[in-house]
Formats: C-alpha cells, structure tokens, sequence
C-alpha cells in the first residue's frame, strides 16, 4: 500500500470517529465540551463500570412478570450475557415459571416469525400522572440502554437503568419511564419466538 493510500485511510478513520463522537455528543452519550476537545486519537467516548449490569425478566407462577435477575456479568474480552435456543426461545427458564407462551397486545411490534427488528428509541420525559404503556409481546427483546436515566416497570416493582444497562424481555408485561427532564435513548432487538413454545 501506498503511503498516500495510508494517510487516506487514516484520514478516513479519523472523519468516522469524529463524526461518531459528534453523534453521541449530540444524543448525551459523551458530554458536548470533550466532544470538542477530542483530537485525533480515538477514544471509547462511553464511561461505563467494569462488565455490564444485566436485568432478566420473566414470569412467576401467577404469570405475574418480574425481574428475575439484576446482576453485573464481568471477566473475559467478550462475556456472554445470555443465550437462547430452539428448544428454549425465551432462553433458561426459573424453576416455576410457566412454560406457555403468553399472548401479544402489541402485534404491531413485533417482526415476522423468522425475522428480527432492530429499532433506535427516543422516550421523550414522562408526564406526571401519565398512565403507563404496558404491553407484551411474543419476542425475545435485548434493550440496550445508550443515554439517561430510564425506569423499567414490571407487574411486580421496577428497576432505574443508566447508561450500558441491558434488559432482557422474555415476553413479559413491562412499560419503560421516563421521569427526567430531557429524553432517553436506547435500542432494542425483538426475535420472535414460536407461538407453539
């Protein structure tokens, strides 16, 4: 490769990486004023605690949902923080959890059978006394939280998320809150699961 070659690919990197901090900066991932003074050398742009803190929902024998699990998974370059098979499409169940699917009230969220939805949510700040919008859905959904401060309701309490937080829906009641003065982002993954589980 040329030298010339290089320092176009270089300049390159640099562009996409100035132009991903100016990003964050602008959805509240990285403060505005270290936006500004980011020079050249790439940084990571996210402040986050070692490992990722990891909310597990599901349901207990009333079918009432919950969180099952709120803990931090740590060590290792690439640390798995869940898996579901085939056989289980909601991933490893509690011991009484039923076993049966429960029915969508939101079939307009979810992807076909098959497919998979990948979606970028901005929860502008909750009005006070704004009545929750629950809603299940027949999915798998990984929610990783990017910006703010974001309250996750289930049937039997809630949980505040911040920033790198993730949540993992396995087809539970559940709304998301925002009681802060400015909006929340996060993305989700919905992966349908089949209806005979």
């Amino acid at each position: 490769m040329k030298n010339n070659e290089l320092d176009v690919d270089r300049r390159v990197v640099l562009e996409r990486t100035l132009g991903l901090t100016a990003l964050f900066a602008g959805i509240g991932l990285l403060d505005a004023d270290a936006a500004a003074a980011q020079s050249g050398a790439p940084t990571a742009g996210l402040d986050l605690k070692p490992g990722v803190r990891r909310i597990i929902t599901g349901h207990n024998a009333q079918g009432r949902s919950y969180i099952i699990k709120d803990d931090r998974i740590t060590g290792g370059a690439f640390p798995s923080l869940y898996k579901a098979t085939g056989d289980l499409p909601l991933g490893p169940a509690p011991d009484g959890e039923p076993k049966k699917v429960m029915p969508t009230d939101a079939p307009q969220l979810e992807p076909a059978l098959g497919g998979s939805s990948f979606t970028f949510v901005t929860l502008p700040p909750t009005p006070r006394g704004a009545k929750p919008g629950w809603h299940r859905t027949m999915t798998l959904d990984y929610n990783i939280l990017l910006g703010g401060e974001l309250v996750l309701m289930v049937d039997e309490g809630e949980t505040l998320l911040h920033p790198g937080d993730v949540v993992i829906q396995r087809n539970t009641l559940h709304a998301w809150r925002n009681d802060t003065k400015s909006p929340v982002y996060w993305v989700a993954v919905l992966v349908p699961i089949n209806r005979q589980a």
